[in-house]
C-alpha cells in the first residue's frame, strides 16, 4: 500500500493509505482531478516541476532587472536638501471658548445604560 498525506482544507493533513496504488489522482488544478497510472502521474509532475522551475527563474530575472533599475534611480537622483528648521508656533489653546462636552465615566454615574456615550450636560 502507499502511504500519503491529504491536506484536508487550511494546511490540516492527515495521512492517508492507498490500498492498489496503480491508479492514482493527481490535482490539476482549479478544482480538476485526473486519474493517472503512477508512470503518467510520475511524467505529468516531472513536466509541472519543469514548468513551475522556469517560471520561478523568469521572476527571478524580473526581480533582478527591477532591483538594477532601482539602483540606477537612487544612483543618478540627487540627495534631497536638509529639512528647514520650522519657526516655533504659538501654543494652541487648551479649550476654546466653550470647554468639550463631558462623557459619562460609567453608567452609574448618570443614570443610563449606554455607558460612556451619554454626555453629562
Amino acid at each position: 500500500p502507499l502511504r500519503t498525506q491529504v491536506d484536508l482544507g487550511c494546511n490540516f493533513f492527515v495521512t492517508a493509505e492507498v490500498p492498489d496504488p496503480q491508479r492514482v489522482f493527481v490535482a490539476l488544478g482549479f478544482g480538476f482531478f485526473a486519474e493517472l497510472t503512477l508512470p503518467e502521474a510520475l511524467r505529468h509532475l516531472e513536466r509541472r516541476s519543469r514548468l513551475l522551475q522556469r517560471l520561478s527563474d523568469s521572476l527571478t530575472q524580473d526581480g533582478a532587472k527591477i532591483r538594477a533599475h532601482i539602483r540606477l534611480v537612487l544612483e543618478v537622483t540627487p540627495p534631497p536638501p536638509p529639512p528647514r528648521p520650522r519657526p516655533l508656533a504659538s501654543p494652541l489653546p487648551l479649550f476654546s471658548q466653550t470647554p468639550p462636552p463631558m462623557l459619562c465615566p460609567t453608567p452609574r454615574a448618570c443614570g443610563s445604560s449606554r455607558g460612556s456615550r451619554t454626555l453629562l450636560r
